[in-house]
């Protein structure tokens, strides 16, 4: 067995997270192995001995992010033999030696299935100073939650799948994530059954495109469907609440629907990327579906399911896109009504199709037209919120407000943030809140 010396036993890391929730659960799952390998996790990065940042490829200004803070590490790194800077994550895998070029003081590029190496990167890196580059797909392995260490004891991330095959012309992630590949069911569901056992109340299924799940596994004879998947886990023993995401628009089958609309455990909440709304602009982003097909799937999904909020995605300024374009968009906006958008200005990820276009939207159009979407989109998720007073809402307990004194919060099953005044509620607590107020897109009011 290797002997660690002091010094090891006492490195302190810093880890800052950059992008989605399944770059929170792997760096979760890092933070899991470093401290079995005794080093100590520190919050305060002048404190560290070890910098890790867990990166994302998916919008230009996440990255920039990461390099601006590479680039204020030089002199820490030098003020201190010993010190080690890490980048994983997508960037690790999208740029791999060009991150060495741009910050010639880095130590380590890991990308995320080399996860299981980070302890022993960081000891070889501390001990000889040569930098290593580990961002090879193979062997694909899935982080799973430790119930002594959960980050919410009552909630957890779930990864089932891992890449993308759908090749959308502006997203890296089939190259930083490579393509799909399913995890195996019995392994979702034994994890599914410890962290229940451990108090955890709610999961989140997470992949790229969770309605494809299993399709590798099931031309081996060895799989489910997606939709049988959410079924089993929404029947474990101890599972409140089944949340998923993200779901393709291509690929919602009906029987989903069926799942959502009957299984008590699964939530009335779905986030649906639609990207845009001209179909045009959809055939150059490679979506696949029509804008019509993309309201003909939310209208199976009101009307089977009993008050479900929905969000999406909407990129603006993407190459080509005109104002009868975007207009279309808006358009999109009052067909649906969605209950939250996440809006993007287009940038051009590296090696992807659309980067090469000819035809790029300015700055400055993109800047209008975000500022046009936003208005609008922030509307509507008010008027949803004021849809919400006066009626009775169950909140999972997350914790003590912040920013409101002697008032908790939590999520109601429409995965809205409901705040409410009280003492002694804990984490993974279920009260009944009546809908008073809102602020932008909270709810607030009182337990009953």
């Amino acid at each position: 067995m290797e002997t660690l010396s002091q010094e090891t036993k006492e490195k302190k890391v810093f880890m800052e997270t950059f992008g989605c929730q399944s770059n929170v659960l792997e760096s979760d799952h890092v933070t899991g192995l470093l401290l079995k390998n005794h080093f100590s996790i520190t919050p305060i990065a002048k404190e560290a001995d070890v910098i890790l940042f867990n990166t994302c490829s998916i919008r230009e200004h996440a990255e920039h992010k990461v390099f601006s803070r590479l680039g204020q590490l030089g002199d820490w790194k030098r003020e201190k033999e010993g010190r080690v800077i890490g980048v994983m994550g997508c960037m690790a895998t999208s740029y791999k030696n060009q991150l060495l070029e741009r910050a010639p003081f880095l130590d380590m590029v890991v990308g995320p299935d080399q996860y299981m190496k980070v302890p022993q990167v960081i000891r070889e890196a501390a001990g000889t100073g040569v930098s290593q580059v580990l961002a090879d797909f193979d062997p694909v392995y899935f982080p799973e939650n430790d119930p002594r260490r959960l980050a919410q004891p009552h909630k957890a991330f779930i990864e089932i799948m891992k890449g993308c095959d759908k090749f959308c012309t502006f997203c890296v992630v089939p190259f930083t994530r490579g393509r799909e590949i399913s995890r195996p069911t019995e392994s979702i569901l034994e994890e599914v059954a410890t962290i229940a056992q451990a108090g955890v109340k709610e999961v989140m299924l997470l992949g790229q495109n969770v309605n494809s799940y299993g399709l590798g596994l099931n031309s081996k004879g060895k799989g489910i469907t997606f939709s049988q998947l959410v079924k089993l886990v929404g029947e474990i023993k101890g599972i409140q609440r089944v949340r998923f995401m993200t779901s393709h628009p291509l690929d919602m089958p009906d029987d989903l629907i069926e799942v959502m609309a009957t299984v008590p455990a699964v939530c009335n909440s779905i986030h649906l990327p639609v990207q845009c709304g001209s179909d045009k602009v959809l055939k150059r982003m490679n979506r696949k579906y029509s804008v019509a097909h993309y309201l003909v799937q939310v209208q199976k999904l009101r009307s089977s399911i009993k008050d479900l909020f929905i969000t999406t995605d909407l990129i603006v300024g993407f190459p080509g896109e005109e104002e009868k374009d975007f207009q279309g968009t808006l358009d999109l906006l009052d067909e649906v009504k969605y209950d939250a958008v996440y809006s993007f200005k287009y940038s051009p990820r590296l090696g992807t199709p659309a980067a090469r276009m000819l035809d790029q939207v300015s700055g400055e159009v993109q800047d209008e037209r975000l500022a046009r979407l936003n208005e609008k989109a922030w509307k509507q998720a008010s008027e949803a919120c004021e849809s919400r007073l006066g009626k009775i809402e169950e909140v999972l307990v997350d914790g003590p407000a912040d920013k409101t004194p002697d008032a908790y919060y939590g999520k109601s099953r429409q995965n809205r943030t409901v705040v409410f005044p009280g003492k002694g509620y804990k984490a993974g607590d279920v009260v009944k809140v009546k809908i008073e107020s809102h602020k932008v897109a909270n709810l607030y009011g009182t337990t009953i």
